[in-house]
């Protein structure tokens, strides 16, 4: 592992023990170091379906541009590694203080793969940055979140990680790749489900999901969770118009359980083998004042397809809504499929604009349209921003216009 200079050789030993203390075992992975590198794959993976993660000492530089830098490290890396590029941009994003790299590639055998990065600046100036190598398949993905989190609390440990993630674009950009939703969710006439004091509040928990053209991201997703020690994941609706009896039998992989043992939420879904221990990945959610207002232009963007690895199908769905003071607001939702084959491309555009009322209260927003109609949705705001807040099953964060 690198040093820093002699004269700071104090302060060198106290960076390097919070360092050495970060990198722990992940249980049920195999570890191992090699001159401050340390490489994890988990052992229920090994021979099989592969996922490399590692973490790779700290790199003094003296540029001061953590994109350029880490542009540029991956380009020897993957030259290093006998690794040809697919067509199609990668994912570059700064989530907080991290900057993230994913690219599709192909190796010496023409296998393709996701390759993702992650780097930070830590408290000394040093780069660290961590790379995963996957298969991209269904199965691998709660191994990547585990990973994910692993370099997380790392970058927390060493001071490269602000504690929120309230103004990351990146948390409106994914699809959900965990207890996918087959079934509508039931619901009671407005105002008859869950009543307030049945709710103990939403939280949002980091995870890893899939953006616009397959690339993988990091995403907050959110959970309801009930007095009664139960939790729901993918509320959409408004939990007060939720009709929990029936969803319990229409959609029982969604329903889990929670409890809270000090700063540590420990849940359990059926296709769970062992209840998840959620340390410090997750945060509650913050319910509107009823009748409180919003003033601004907002977005969200999805999407998923198979450009990342090399495919030409891409799907992208975006929504803009603003809100004034006045409790007003308007609505306008793209969506678009396209696919780009040897016989030409196919594109298909639907656009579709709206305007009316609105009424917050609690986790409940309220849309009246002015054609009559109207929608109930599930609404929280961030932990520490009312700029970003979560609207169905979506995340909006400030307009960049």
């Amino acid at each position: 592992m690198n040093r820093l200079l002699s004269c700071l050789i104090c302060l060198s030993l106290c960076i390097d023990l919070v360092a050495q203390s970060s990198m722990q075992p992940i249980q049920g992975w195999k570890m191992s170091e090699n001159e401050g590198r340390y490489s994890y794959t988990p052992t229920s993976l090994i021979g099989s379906i592969p996922l490399n993660y590692d973490v790779f000492p700290p790199i003094k530089t003296s540029s001061a541009d953590l994109a350029g830098w880490l542009a540029a490290t991956v380009t020897k890396d993957l030259s290093d590694l006998h690794y040809t590029a697919l067509p199609g941009n990668p994912n570059i994003q700064e989530i907080k203080s991290i900057q993230t790299y994913s690219i599709g590639v192909k190796d010496a055998t023409g296998k393709q793969i996701l390759v993702n990065y992650m780097a930070y600046t830590r408290r000394d100036g040093m780069i660290r940055y961590g790379r995963i190598v996957e298969t991209p398949i269904a199965s691998v993905k709660p191994y990547m979140t585990r990973a994910v989190q692993h370099f997380m609390a790392i970058c927390r440990q060493e001071g490269g990680l602000a504690s929120s993630p309230a103004t990351s674009p990146a948390t409106s950009t994914s699809q959900s790749t965990s207890r996918p939703k087959s079934e509508e969710t039931p619901v009671t006439a407005p105002g008859q489900g869950l009543k307030p004091a049945d709710i103990k509040g939403f939280v949002i928990h980091q995870e890893t999901g899939i953006g616009v053209g397959g690339m993988v991201i990091i995403v907050w997703r959110p959970y309801l969770l009930l007095k009664d020690g139960t939790m729901y994941s993918h509320c959409s609706v408004s939990p007060y118009d939720l009709d929990v009896a029936r969803s319990r039998q229409a959609e029982p992989n969604q329903w889990g359980t929670w409890t809270l043992r000090a700063k540590t939420l420990i849940t359990k879904f059926p296709d769970d083998k062992a209840p998840d221990k959620w340390e410090s990945h997750w945060q509650w959610a913050r319910p509107a004042e009823r009748n409180e207002k919003i003033s601004g232009a907002f977005y969200t963007i999805s999407g998923g397809g198979n450009t990342a690895m090399g495919g030409g199908s891409m799907v992208v769905s975006s929504s803009n809504i603003t809100f004034n003071d006045k409790g007003q607001f308007t609505r306008v939702s793209t969506g678009g499929g396209s696919y780009s084959g040897v016989t030409g491309s196919v594109t298909a555009y639907s656009n579709k604009d709206a305007a009316g009322t609105y009424i917050l209260d609690g986790y409940s927003l309220e849309l009246k349209y002015n054609n009559g109609t109207s929608s109930r949705v599930s609404f929280y705001f961030y932990p520490d921003s009312k700029e970003v807040f979560g609207l169905g099953a979506r995340d909006y964060v400030p307009s960049k216009k």
